[in-house]
């Protein structure tokens, strides 16, 4: 059958689809309202044209460093590699939409790409209540044939969707889809739906061979990939999305092929309606408009530009040691009013995602990022392709437009009108908004959150979406709020720190938005100037929160209280130097940013501890001079003592003479003077201080020691007594008695203690050995 085609550049000449505002108006913000919700994200667009101050922190202008809101590149520049798949012929045209690439149709049907509804593989049985039969045809004749005809009714539409979903005939349900064009729109607006918009959707889904001839590759877990395509090829995949034409992507079983992907067929959105659940229906209905709309404006001129995806992943053991970090934390700006998606512009924009990224868009959710997606819609795209994330893995999406204006959040949320988005484009043509997709983990008990497993969990996953191929020195700041709070039941309060912590090791500030919750805004302010002038970095705050963990109570509320009071107290490292690399060491500090009075007081122990130390090596030099001299001068006792055969009397001479024999020989004065010296100083082999102590023992135990200068003095008595019996004038020399009275001296000074010589030494003991005892 002969494909349909259509001109993208037809304008509508019938009024606009739900009353909404004109194409041509740039509606950027939204109505206000008096509802907040404090711990989810998405909450109405307030006007931020105010005189009072709704931030708190650093400010907008330190946060853009001097730059523009656009000037950061968030991704490369668009190359082909092996591990980046682009779908679109490069160079990019100057105008109109980028053409297909390769040139020839290739076709992939494997676990590996995307199975698409147009493959020649994919088929179906031409009798569908009888598949034994075996007869097949392929499955796009199927769906041309389903489609190409004038829906009147919402059961018609249906019916087409069912014929090549057979299978499901008995279990889906389109109560939604009829709500919407029956009761929930007028009957002007359905008729201008089923008669114009759906025709247009049809075209677009149907001209999917021609758009995409390339295979698309999944974006499964532990790989890095990234696959371009352009705006109007993502189109084209939501259009057959819409209408359920994916194979193998409707089983619930999740032991099944895609059991690990997200829905991407529309049925369970279609489905998501029950009159007992009124309340919930009706964001579902608004997100069916906030659709409709997108394909309105895509069918009404066909977009140009290109969006990248890329799978981030990082094992595990390549993650941060969080306790080893020394960085200070980022600069932080606190708002309570304003959205991620509106005042973010330009910055990386965090989406709260679930691992299966778009959560419940195609059911009933509608919270932070259901809203973005819905908003964005080309954000569905990445349903088509990512497999469930990782603990270790984010998924960034570069080029995303925003179609829709809204307000309110979960239940109360309400499409408002159309969007024009402004937003610049890079040099492949995306357009300068970044998201990133992490999910956060959901606690049942809300003391978990606290396990060092799970803070470590959370930190590394925000490191993975925080961090940037891009080597650049100033990277954007990061726009995020309550990532994980709300029905995740994550502590805000612990969750603005972890991703600070990440924020700052992956080189980029952060916005942090609290979604109308003043108290919230105040509360993580106070916290942030206090860490920052106690002068935290992230791994003492990594061993704060470590040390909260082993002394939870139960109560999260005291949580800030306790970083507070901990915070006061320095750590050991404060004051002393400790061995880098040592394992005990738990935390790193940053030397160069060290206060003055910490580096003053370091300064003062290490020149008090060199003055100790000084001090205690001239003591121990004293103690072995004196120790030596000992030893010296009881060998001289022993020399002089009268009963060594050494010092028999004979053999010393004693210098006296009288006045005639000094003044008439000083020869011989000289030669007794030397004979004497010898006398005194013999040469005796070095004794070490146990066996000096030791023979000191023996010698006191077996007999009355006789002392030096006692053997003198009675050897000096004799030889005056023989020479007064001569009656010859005597006179002691004088250069004698001086070296007598020196000796007698040194040896009183040396004199030792009673309770030192009564120690034995069985063996030879080291000086300092002696002085631990």
């Amino acid at each position: 059958m002969s494909e349909l085609k259509f001109s993208l550049e037809e304008e509508l000449s019938s009024p606009d689809l739900f009353s909404d505002a004109d194409i041509g108006t740039n509606i950027s913000i939204a109505g206000t309202s008096d509802e907040t919700n404090s711990t989810s994200g998405g909450f109405i667009e307030p006007d931020l044209n105010t005189d009072d101050p709704q931030w708190k922190g650093v400010s907008m202008e330190e946060i853009y460093k001097d730059h523009g809101p656009f000037e950061w590149p968030h991704l490369p520049p668009i190359h082909p590699s092996p591990t980046h798949t682009i779908l679109f012929e490069l160079p990019l045209p100057n105008r109109g939409p980028p053409k297909p690439h390769p040139i020839q149709a290739s076709d992939k049907w494997s676990q590996n790409f995307v199975r698409m509804p147009h493959s020649v593989h994919s088929l179906y049985p031409i009798d569908p209540e009888n598949e034994n039969s075996g007869g097949f045809r392929r499955r796009w004749e199927v769906i041309q044939e389903a489609l190409l005809q004038n829906f009147l009714s919402s059961h018609q539409l249906e019916a087409a969707i069912l014929s090549y979903n057979h299978k499901y005939a008995e279990k889906w349900d389109f109560a939604a889809l009829h709500n919407l064009l029956n009761e929930y729109i007028d009957e002007a607006e359905m008729k201008l739906c089923l008669s114009s918009l759906i025709p247009k959707v049809v075209q677009l889904a149907l001209q999917l061979p021609a758009l995409i001839t390339g295979p698309i590759p999944l974006l499964k877990r532990q790989s890095n990939k990234s696959i371009s395509l352009s705006q109007l090829q993502v189109a084209s995949l939501l259009a057959n999305a819409f209408f359920c034409t994916f194979p193998r992507r409707n089983s619930t079983n999740p032991q099944s092929e895609f059991g690990l992907f997200p829905n991407i067929n529309f049925n369970r959105l279609f489905s998501s309606f029950r009159q007992e659940r009124h309340t919930r229906c009706q964001s579902v209905m608004e997100k069916l408009k906030c659709i409709f709309h997108y394909f309105r404006r895509i069918t009404t001129r066909a977009p140009e530009g290109t969006i990248t995806i890329q799978r981030r992943s990082i094992p595990k053991k390549n993650c941060p040691r969080w306790d080893k970090q020394n960085l200070k934390l980022p600069p932080l700006h606190i708002t309570s009013k304003g959205t991620i998606e509106s005042q973010g512009a330009g910055l990386l924009q965090v989406n709260f995602a679930n691992k299966y990224v778009g959560g419940g868009v195609l059911n009933y959710g509608c919270v932070q990022e259901e809203i973005r997606f819905v908003i964005c819609p080309e954000l569905m795209v990445t349903m088509l392709v990512t497999e469930a994330l990782d603990d270790t893995e984010a998924l960034i999406i570069n080029g995303v437009e925003r179609y829709s204006q809204y307000e309110g959040y979960s239940n109360n949320f309400k499409w408002v009108g159309d969007f024009i988005d402004e937003t610049p484009r890079d040099s492949s043509g995306r357009l300068k908004t970044c998201i990133v997709g992490i999910d956060a983990l959901y606690f049942k008990q809300p003391n978990v959150q606290f396990n060092m497993g799970n803070i470590i969990r959370e930190l590394n996953k925000a490191y993975v979406g925080f961090s940037s191929e891009v080597t650049s020195n100033t990277l954007p700041a990061i726009a995020t709020g309550n990532w994980g709070c709300g029905a995740f039941r994550g502590n805000p309060q612990l969750k603005v720190l972890l991703q600070l912590m990440a924020a700052s090791v992956a080189g980029r500030s952060m916005v942090y938005f609290t979604f109308g919750d003043t108290s919230l805004r105040d509360s993580i302010a106070e916290m942030y100037w206090h860490l920052v002038r106690h002068d935290i970095d992230i791994g003492r705050l990594f061993a704060l929160i470590s040390q909260y963990q082993e002394t939870f109570t139960g109560n999260c509320t005291d949580f800030y209280r306790f970083l507070y009071n901990r915070s006061k107290i320095k750590p050991l490292t404060y004051y002393f130097n400790t061995d880098t690399n040592s394992p005990k060491k738990d935390l790193m500090l940053d030397n160069s940013t060290l206060c003055i009075t910490k580096a003053q007081f370091n300064f003062d122990f290490k020149k008090h501890a060199s003055i100790a130390k000084l001090k205690e090596d001239e003591l121990e030099e004293k103690i072995e001079k004196w120790l030596e001299n000992v030893e010296k001068n009881d060998s001289d006792a022993e020399d002089l003592n009268p009963k060594d055969e050494r010092l028999s009397k004979e053999e010393i001479k004693l210098p006296i003479t009288n006045e005639l024999q000094i003044s008439n020989d000083e020869v011989e004065t000289n030669k007794i003077a030397e004979t004497n010296e010898k006398l005194l100083s013999p040469h005796k082999e070095k004794q070490s201080f146990g066996e000096l102590f030791e023979k000191q023992d023996t010698e006191i135990s077996s007999k009355k020691k006789i002392s030096a200068l006692d053997a003198f003095d009675k050897l000096l008595l004799e030889k005056t007594d023989h020479v007064s019996k001569q009656s010859v004038s005597m006179e002691i020399d004088l250069k004698i008695e001086q070296k007598n009275e020196e000796f007698e001296k040194d040896f009183d000074s040396t004199s030792i203690d009673s309770n030192v010589k009564t120690i034995k030494k069985e063996s030879q003991t080291k000086i300092h050995d002696f002085f631990k005892r």
